[in-house]
């Protein structure tokens, strides 16, 4: 039971890893400020710096992103081998590091691209993001159930018989 636990806790912990360092994404498949151009007026000299942000975070990110796909394959296999919880625990202990280091990596970049921006525009992602995280006003408001009802927060308590 114990071991079924500190595997859960590392899916857990995993779940997010795969695109922590990608922060955008233009037609061309390559970091850039593809999207956020689309979303915001920016000046060709904010492209440019938003674009030079975003090879920087790739650069510094993506060895971490493949250590940490590797320590996943480390962790698979651990599993499936039955291995002890210390080297399972020491495993996730790596991974979280990674994570952490990912997560800081992800956050110097934030600060430098809303640098970049004018008050308007930062203005404009802050709201943008709200949307997304689900503020109340047509975001995203919890897990629905399979036919899109309402989430178990929004569910009518039912009268006792």
């Amino acid at each position: 039971m114990e071991r079924k636990a500190i595997l859960v806790a590392g899916l857990v912990l995993l779940m997010g890893t795969g695109n922590t360092w990608a922060w955008d994404k233009e037609a061309d498949g390559k970091g850039g400020p593809g999207k956020m151009s689309g979303i915001m007026d920016l000046t060709e000299d904010q492209k440019a710096k938003l674009k030079a942000i975003g090879e920087a975070q790739r650069a510094e990110a993506q060895p971490l992103h493949l250590q940490a796909k590797e320590r996943i394959k480390e962790l698979r296999t651990l599993k499936e081998s039955k291995a002890g919880d210390a080297a399972i625990t020491a495993k996730l202990e790596e991974i979280k590091k990674l994570r952490t280091t990912m997560q800081e990596v992800v956050k110097k970049y934030m600060d430098q691209r809303e640098q970049v921006l004018t008050p308007a525009q930062r203005a404009e992602m802050a709201l943008r993001k709200s949307e997304r995280m689900g503020d109340g006003k047509g975001g995203k408001t919890g897990m629905r159930d399979k036919k899109g009802g309402k989430c178990a927060a929004e569910e009518t308590p039912k009268e006792p018989k």
